[in-house]
């Protein structure tokens, strides 16, 4: 009778834990690829919260002038005059719209009577503020008022 012997071959082991875990290497450049990606996310996030602030404010200011605006048009309407309505005034934010973010606007007031026509005026109304890195923000409306 003819014995056979059969050779089984054995692979040898990659490292001692087998197939079953991640080295060093990859688990740094896995960790690195991340932070690279969460970076760029964290940027953008950044960006987006400074224009939505800004847009905040630029309408905030844009309300404050044609609630100004309005006030004048409805004393003209009134019969009354609007020639003393000229001047600068500070409104806290928090006191006008409940945003306690510390923005001061500055509300200026210019009224011009007409040169050719006595009877209607050109209103001007400047809304000025600071932002919180310094930038400067401004929204002027213009306008003719009649009674």
């Amino acid at each position: 009778m003819w014995n056979r012997f059969v050779v089984i071959r054995l692979r040898p082991r990659d490292h001692a834990l087998g197939k079953r875990g991640f080295t060093l290497v990859e688990v740094l450049v896995s960790l690195m690829v991340l932070g690279v990606a969460l970076m760029s996310l964290w940027g953008f996030h950044w960006t987006s919260h400074r224009v939505n602030m800004k847009a905040k404010r630029e309408a905030t200011a844009l309300m404050l002038a044609n609630e100004k605006l309005e006030e004048l048009r409805r004393a003209a309407s009134a019969g009354q005059s609007i020639d003393n309505e000229t001047g600068t005034e500070a409104l806290d934010n928090q006191t006008k719209t409940g945003m306690p973010d510390g923005v001061v606007f500055i509300r200026q007031t210019s009224i011009a009577t007409d040169a050719v026509n006595d009877w209607r005026a050109n209103v001007t109304v400047s809304v000025r503020w600071t932002e919180q890195r310094g930038e400067e923000g401004q929204v002027v409306l213009q306008t003719v008022v009649a009674p």
